[in-house]
């Protein structure tokens, strides 16, 4: 038995931060590209989800929306979404939803290999769940960081 107590903590942690900056985003802000960004809020707390989504439980996600990948997957962008997109509501229920759902289909398998070893385009590998979970909170902050950045350009911008 494996005792992964500090790491659900983190990301305990992590996701209740994200939700907390999800709850100051004004929904008028939410769709705003400002200048020298290429994307939004909602598409950076999506991105979030959806990333840490495939990190997990891999491209053949079923527990999020199939349209998720395309609205929010690498390489997307809001200028190209076509048809609806989630509430900012709907996707802080889907957050909260998916910490608990993977700490319970997780909770003791982090040490597990994957079925092949998944390489960053930096050539950096990881070979375990662990490795794979740790990474999508590292991402999760970066956004986060992106998240405040975007906050930040805003309050300059908006009169």
């Amino acid at each position: 038995m494996h005792d992964y107590a500090f790491v659900w903590k983190q990301y305990d942690l992590v996701r209740g931060i994200t939700l907390a900056v999800l709850k100051k985003v004004p929904a008028e802000q939410a769709d705003i590209v400002p200048e020298g960004f290429a994307n939004n809020i909602r598409w950076n707390l999506g991105h979030i989800l959806t990333v840490q989504e495939s990190c997990m439980y891999g491209l053949d996600f079923t527990h999020l929306p199939a349209s998720y990948k395309t609205l929010f997957g690498p390489g997307t962008k809001p200028a190209d979404w076509q048809g609806e997109v989630p509430s900012l509501s709907a996707l802080a229920e889907q957050l909260e939803e998916q910490k608990e759902r993977i700490k319970r289909t997780f909770g003791d398998r982090l040490h597990r290999e994957l079925a092949e070893p998944f390489v960053l385009r930096s050539g950096a590998q990881m070979s375990t769940l662990g490795e794979m979970f740790v990474f999508s909170l590292f991402h999760e902050g970066m956004h986060i960081g992106t998240i405040n950045a975007l906050k930040k350009a805003l309050a300059v911008t908006q009169p």
